[in-house]
């Protein structure tokens, strides 16, 4: 017999208990509420919104980012921020522009073992949505948090996508659609159903190439994916739907690489939180370097501490698991460069760190030209075995009078579980929203003190906007 709580489910749900992946995923979905969830998760959700509201504001005022605005033009008004602009359009509209500017700096966050990012995906169209219908602070968490974990576990399930196929714009749009569906019509199993497999059957195939040879056309993916998870979940909202079994029948078989299936998920709640598996970066580089870069961070430490500095250094040995010494390549751009060890490693040795701020002058310099062709990069087959676990590597910086410092490093230091701190997670977002907006970050940044326990989605965007307006004022 099940519990109270369980047959409460059933009766809001409509959903049986029954030993379904698929039947629980969507029953979990519909009826998650982050009121319900552990502190240590609400903590996490909290960090995650914030972080890709600042690292999408300051992704936003590139110039490739702007001159997309340009062109799209302020087609018709409304009430969703594109951030980093002192805009506000349809949420659809800021949903594609928001995404397509999260991912441009390198700097979102991810999932590893669902190998993609859940967030970026899902808390743009999220916040669109609720900035332009007046919802609230807890509708907003609970609709991120359901599309997180439904995202995240199809993503899993996939065991990584088709050959040449990213991950961007398959299990994405799938987690939009979910928070959608839960933002507009929470506790509705019927439509979180019918959003999943409506998403399911619409999947898009984005091109790996264009994102990891850093071409900036790989920006719009995400955008591309979180408007049209947009699109398909106001869709399921409505009732329409997918011919049954879509994930299943058609997601599993074009999308995914070795489809596992949704695991059985039992009891009236989450068993546990996919969003404490997740992580953030701390570098801005493609995910598949920072075991690379924190091995290389900590060797710099040990030089400084020698009395050695970048002058001082002849070569650099990189040894990784295959999919990170897959990006082997010298760069050319700054762009490139997100994607390069060799570049990567050249740059934060000259300069102590890795920066968003790259530019394609720094890039070209000799110094790092010379030094990224000095960077030694190649397979390390027990560190191959691993990833996905982690995302090792070991690095080896070679000083004149031949001696050697060493570092490695397990899993990046972003993980949810590699102890990063609070502190150091706000102290990035004060810093990425303080280059977008200049002296125009203050009063955005003391509403962001007040928040969540204050300010809605709306005033938060409005916030937003007005930082960009000062700043955009002062460079008149």
């Amino acid at each position: 017999m099940p519990d109270e709580a369980a047959r409460e489910t059933q009766r809001r749900t409509g959903f049986e208990e029954k030993d379904s992946g698929l039947e629980n995923l969507v029953r979990l979905a519909a009826t998650t509420r982050a009121g319900d969830a552990p502190p240590e998760v609400l903590e996490r959700l909290r960090v995650l919104v914030l972080d890709t509201l600042a690292v999408t504001a300051r992704g936003g005022r590139r110039p490739e980012i702007a001159a997309m605005r340009e062109v799209v033009g302020r087609s018709s008004t409304g009430t969703a921020s594109v951030l980093g602009t002192a805009m506000a359009v349809p949420a659809s509209q800021a949903s594609a522009l928001n995404g397509s500017a999260v991912a441009a700096d390198q700097l979102q966050d991810g999932h590893r073992l669902a190998r993609g990012h859940p967030a970026s995906h899902v808390v743009l169209p999220v916040f669109a949505l609720a900035e332009e219908r007046g919802l609230s602070t807890d509708a907003l968490f609970s609709a991120v948090l359901a599309g997180y974990e439904v995202g995240a576990r199809v993503g899993i399930a996939m065991g990584g996508t088709p050959a040449g196929v990213h991950d961007i714009g398959t299990w994405g749009s799938v987690a939009v659609s979910a928070a959608v569906a839960h933002l507009l019509r929470p506790g509705d199993a019927a439509a979180m159903g019918r959003a999943i497999e409506l998403a399911a059957s619409a999947v898009l195939l984005t091109d790996a190439a264009t994102v990891f040879r850093g071409c900036a056309g790989g920006h719009v993916y995400l955008g591309a994916s979180a408007a049209h998870g947009l699109w398909i979940g106001l869709a399921a909202v409505a009732g329409l739907t997918a011919a049954p079994g879509a994930l299943e029948r058609f997601f599993a078989a074009h999308a995914s690489a070795q489809w596992a299936g949704i695991p059985p998920l039992t009891g009236p709640g989450w068993p546990d939180y996919e969003i404490l598996r997740g992580y953030v970066k701390l570098h801005p580089a493609c995910a598949h370097l920072h075991g690379v870069l924190d091995a290389v961070e900590d060797a710099l430490v040990a030089m400084t501490q020698q009395g050695a500095d970048a002058g001082d250094v002849t070569a650099v040995r990189v040894r990784t698991y295959a999919g990170a010494a897959a990006f082997a390549a010298p760069a050319r751009n700054e762009l490139e460069a997100r994607f390069s060890i060799p570049t990567s490693v050249a740059l934060m040795v000259l300069h102590q760190r890795l920066d968003e701020d790259l530019s394609d002058a720094d890039v070209r310099s000799p110094a790092v030209t010379d030094l990224a062709r000095r960077v030694d990069v190649a397979i390390d087959p027990q560190l191959d075995a691993g990833y996905p676990d982690g995302r090792p590597a070991s690095v080896e910086i070679t000083l004149r009078g031949g001696s050697v410092i060493r570092a490695t490093s397990r899993r990046p230091r972003g993980d949810a579980d590699g102890g990063t701190s609070r502190n150091l997670l706000h102290a990035k977002a004060e810093r990425l929203l303080r280059k977008a907006f200049g002296p125009g970050a203050d009063s955005l940044l003391g509403v962001l003190a007040e928040w969540p326990d204050r300010h809605t989605p709306r005033d938060l965007g409005a916030a937003f906007r007005q930082a960009a307006d000062t700043v955009d004022q002062g460079s008149r």
